[in-house]
This record gives C-alpha cells, structure tokens and sequence, in this order.
C-alpha cells in the first residue's frame, strides 16, 4: 500500500487499500483528485498509448487533459462529439464501436468502477463490456482510479448498490427508458435501454494485467449510500451532471 504517512486516513479506506493488496492489486492513496492525478501520470509512460473506457472519475480530475498536454497518445471514444446522435444514426454507432475497441491493445487502460469492498474485491456491472473487459486484458497495465463514495462493505452490498443506486440515477441522466430510471430501482427488466447486462467481479488480480487502483478520499463519480445526509448526495450528483452526458 503506497500512502502518505503524515495523513490520517479513514478506517474504512485503510481496510480496503489493505484488502486490494492482498489479493494482488497495487494499492495507492490519494487525498484529492489532484493528487490522484500525481499518481497517474508517474505510473503512466510518458510513450504510452493510452485506452480509456467511460468514466466521469477521470473527467472530474482532470487525467486526460493533462496526458494529453504530457504528449501521450489518447483513444477516448467517449467525447461529446464522437457520441452524439450515435443511437439513432447506424454508422456514427460503428464507428464509435470500432473506437472503443481501438482501446484494445493500448499500452494502459485507464477508467473508474462502480464499487470497490472493503474485502478487496472490485465490482462492475456494464451494458457493452468495453470498460469490464478492458479492465481485465486490455492492456499490460490497467489503472483503475475510485473515490470513497464507491466503497463497500462486500459484494453484495455493491451489487445492490449498483443496482439500486448508480443504475437508476445513471439512465435517468441518460435519459433511458427503463423502469429503473422512471422508478428509482432495479426491476430486473427487459428494456432494450437495460445497463445492467455484464457483471464482472474481481476476486484477485488478473494473471496477465499489472492492474492497480487509486483510491481517492474524496467523492467522485456516481454511488452513495441511500443512509447519508442529503447535502453529500446532491453534491455527488451535481458533480455527476457536470461531467456526464446523454447518449
């Protein structure tokens, strides 16, 4: 576990940094995204070829602008102008396709994930597989960066979470039609809108991936508990509106 020692870190941030070394990951701590960031750029070669899966973590704190600027090379097939009017216009839709996976044998994938427990185990559940696949083999090195507000007790409580919490405020913003997104939780439905197809749980490290997590003392992304106060889940929210997009 890489963290600096001269800042206390919460108990149930210590616990899973624990948790994801020992089942093989490597574990670092970053009080803010900026530092985050920090982190980032000194595992990723400044050569490197860079694959990026969706990820409002990433556009919060700033990790694309700034490898770009760095000089490395980006596939990011998710950007306003790339993912505009792909769900009604068939040939906008393969090329987004094809882009996404471009980020296939890149020399690091880089994104978020929906929930990390404090028993060390990762989960994600997708709707085309690009960002659980990519997470597993993409790349030699795969770069997960997760805030604290995506922490939980063990993986059932991430599914629910997932479930009940990301996915209904996700396609609602996405502006899906699926009964989650009209009821605010999972019926399990059939919809063609449906984001809940692929679940993927990591156990231990991938044999074949160096693959290591970021995990950030600071709300990012989208997830809460139902529990806190209402001003930090509006605040997760708002800062989800800002940096995510309907397509």
């Amino acid at each position: 576990m890489k963290t600096r020692m001269d800042v206390p870190i919460p108990k149930e941030i210590a616990l899973t940094l624990k948790s994801l070394e020992a089942n093989g990951f490597g574990a670092y701590l970053a009080q803010a995204g900026s530092e985050a960031k920090e982190i980032m750029l000194a595992l990723i070669p400044p050569s490197a070829i860079v694959g990026v899966a969706d990820s409002v973590t990433l556009r919060q704190i700033g990790i694309l602008e700034v490898l770009t600027q760095r000089g490395n090379e980006i596939i990011n097939p998710f950007v306003p102008e790339i993912t505009a009017g792909i769900k009604n216009d068939p040939v906008k839709r393969r090329e987004f396709i094809s882009m996404m996976r471009k980020t296939f044998g890149s020399d690091v994938f880089i994104t978020g994930s929906n929930a990390v427990t404090m028993d060390g185990n990762i989960v994600n559940i997708d709707r085309n597989g690009n960002r659980v696949a990519g997470i597993i083999y993409a790349a030699p090195k795969v770069i997960l960066v997760i805030g604290r507000n995506k922490i939980v007790k063990d993986v059932n409580a991430a599914i629910d979470r997932i479930k009940n919490v990301l996915a209904p405020a996700h396609t609602k913003q996405k502006r899906y039609k699926t009964p989650c997104a009209e009821k605010g939780k999972c019926y399990d439905c059939d919809s063609q809108d449906r984001i809940c197809n692929i679940t993927v749980i990591l156990e231990k490290k991938p044999l074949s991936t160096d693959l290591s997590v970021v995990l950030v003392n600071e709300d990012l992304g989208l997830g809460w508990d139902p529990k806190w106060n209402e001003a930090r889940r509006a605040k997760i929210i708002d800062n989800y509106y800002k940096y995510s997009w309907p397509f």
